[in-house]
């Protein structure tokens, strides 16, 4: 710093010895020093601090059950079953009392549909 005050102070005197320079001139030259107010501080403000956070654990679920569509069977055939299927009928035969006597009677019965046996 003195240096620097030396050198502009040696400037100054040799500006105002130089031949052609008025004396007004030099009473007018003055010698600048390069002091003035300070300049406005400098803040600094550190950014935030970061969080850093695991990601949530992944959880898997799993597949969807995917159901096949029910298969489409046709329609079952339904054919009326006959009343009297052929080899079902039986004969039989019995005593039956008519008037105070015994009289013999034969018959055929056959099984119905419906499991109910039917006299023809």
């Amino acid at each position: 710093m003195r240096r620097a005050c030396l050198a502009v102070l040696a400037m100054a005197l040799f500006a105002c010895a130089m031949p052609g320079v008025e004396a007004r001139d030099r009473m007018s030259f003055g010698v600048v020093v390069p002091f003035g107010p300070p300049p406005p501080p400098v803040y600094y403000y550190p950014p935030p601090p970061a969080y850093y956070y695991p990601p949530p654990p992944v959880i898997y679920a799993p597949p969807p059950i995917v159901m096949p569509p029910p298969a489409v069977a046709p329609p079952p055939v339904v054919t009326p079953a006959p009343s009297v299927v052929p080899g079902t009928c039986r004969e039989f035969q019995g005593n039956a009392t008519i008037g105070g006597s015994n009289e013999p009677f034969y018959g055929t019965a056959c099984l119905g549909a419906d499991g109910q046996w039917r006299v023809q």
